[in-house]
């Protein structure tokens, strides 16, 4: 059981470096179930106890993880995210259905609103109607439509 206990919390380890480049939380919660799991298991528990100890661990980390996402909303990110809206933005490559756009001196991901409309050229200038993440939501110019 030992090495199933050392690979319990290698795994677990492994979701919390993931969970430090996604920020959700739950990845966290998962890691806390993984670690249970192996310290048990190191701890000479047999099968029935590490399930057990990640199953109790489970019903503990993952509603936990969903209260403290929900408290961890920062609505000066979302104030953020809507100041954008209303800003031009120059497309620098269109391949595939993916925009690239000039924006605050670097390049976007971006999508169309409308996903049936043309792909825009590089060079038309479109505007931001939301962001969604780090990609923008464009719609053509009102001078356009």
């Amino acid at each position: 059981m030992k090495i199933v206990g050392i690979a319990l919390i290698v795994l677990g380890a492994s979701l919390i470096v993931l969970e430090m480049h996604t920020l959700t939380i739950y990845l966290l919660a998962t890691a806390a179930v993984l670690v249970a799991g192996g310290v048990t298991a190191l701890a000479g528990g047999g099968v029935l106890w590490t399930l057990a100890a990640m199953v109790i661990a489970g019903v503990v980390a993952l509603p936990l993880a969903h209260w403290i996402r929900g408290h961890l909303r920062n609505s000066a990110s979302e104030d953020v995210s809507r100041d954008d809206t209303g800003h031009s933005v120059t497309v620098v490559e269109a391949a595939a259905g993916t925009l690239r756009v000039a924006y605050r001196g670097s390049t976007w991901n971006a999508r169309l609103r409308d996903a049936s409309a043309a792909v825009p050229q590089p060079g038309h200038t479109l505007i931001i109607s939301a962001r969604e993440g780090s990609t923008l939501v464009l719609e053509p110019p009102p001078s356009s439509l």
